[in-house]
């Protein structure tokens, strides 16, 4: 594949997420769906897209696959499991953070500037999205306890969703013109 192909695919992978994150930003509005559902398709489509950009990586591969796969596998966890309630979804994203934050630090420890600070930009947010849903956890316990699963609570996650894809859809559009001139 040649450099320009690599570069065209990393960057339509990442205006495509960047695309996702306007869709995630939108999920409150939908009433139509189980939230479960509508995590667990973004989380999905996200995913595919990061794998193929991944496939099409020169530098990082793995751990652009590791974030990728993570990625496809909350998705899908959300999606075929018909019983999942508010908090096994909570736990799922909070999981999917976690991974894709270290397999981005770890991304981040092996590049130069400035890749490097993208990617630990993205590995970063992930990681205090993870910290800022954990430190709600107990408000969102109480919450759902007492009320069901408000419309506040499913904005969360749909702020989280977005602002992760677009940290994500950032690192794509700035690794692409890398793989031009890096090599890993």
């Amino acid at each position: 594949m040649s450099d320009t192909a690599r570069k065209n695919i990393i960057r339509m992978a990442g205006i495509l997420i960047v695309i996702l994150a306007a869709g995630s930003a939108l999920l409150p509005m939908e009433r139509g769906l189980p939230g479960r559902l509508v995590v667990g398709y973004l989380l999905l489509a996200a995913g595919i897209i990061e794998l193929l950009a991944a496939m099409a990586r020169r530098i990082h591969r793995p751990s652009a696959a590791v974030a990728g796969t993570a990625t496809v596998l909350a998705g899908l966890r959300l999606l075929l499991d018909p019983e999942a309630s508010f908090f096994p979804v909570l736990n799922m994203v909070i999981l999917w953070l976690i991974v894709r934050a270290a397999a981005l630090a770890f991304a981040a420890s092996r590049c130069h500037p400035p890749l490097r600070n993208w990617f630990a930009f993205s590995a970063a947010t992930d990681f205090l999205l993870a910290i800022l849903l954990l430190a709600g956890l107990p408000i969102a316990l109480v919450a759902a306890g007492l009320f069901g699963q408000p419309s506040e609570i499913i904005a969360t996650f749909a702020w989280v969703l977005a602002i992760s894809f677009v940290a994500t859809g950032c690192l794509l559009i700035a690794a692409a013109p890398a793989e031009a001139t890096e090599r890993e």
